[in-house]
């Protein structure tokens, strides 16, 4: 499976098909399949997560390509939180360790806590 996936461009299309059909809900940090699909792969391949563009067309690894597809079926079959599955969560711009006995909240309440 993993020729099928050459650069994060594949990966990504692939990940919002899959999240889609799942019917995911998105609200701990992401709003739509797109972003979280994003964060994950970045996440993942140790990207910078406010830089997708330059690296969409990057050639992958085959393990890069499995470590992405292992983060991207729990949260379309599962149903795992992404927070759960990077174990990171975030609250305006402070990052925070997050694994299963962490309430993920689905507010977007950061938006109104001040710097």
């Amino acid at each position: 499976m993993t020729t099928l996936f050459t650069t994060p461009r594949d990966l990504l299309r692939y990940a919002v098909t899959r999240f889609n059909t799942a019917k995911l809900f998105f609200g701990h940090g992401s709003v739509e399949a797109l972003d979280e699909a994003a964060y994950l792969i970045l996440h993942t391949l140790k990207l910078p997560l406010d830089k997708l563009e330059p690296f969409l067309d990057a050639k992958l690894m085959p393990d890069e390509v499995l470590r992405v597809l292992a983060v991207i079926e729990p949260r379309a079959v599962e149903r795992v939180p992404a927070a759960y599955i990077t174990n990171e969560g975030w609250l305006g711009t402070y990052a925070f360790y997050v694994d299963e006995r962490v309430i993920v909240p689905r507010s977007f309440i950061a938006e109104l806590v001040p710097e």
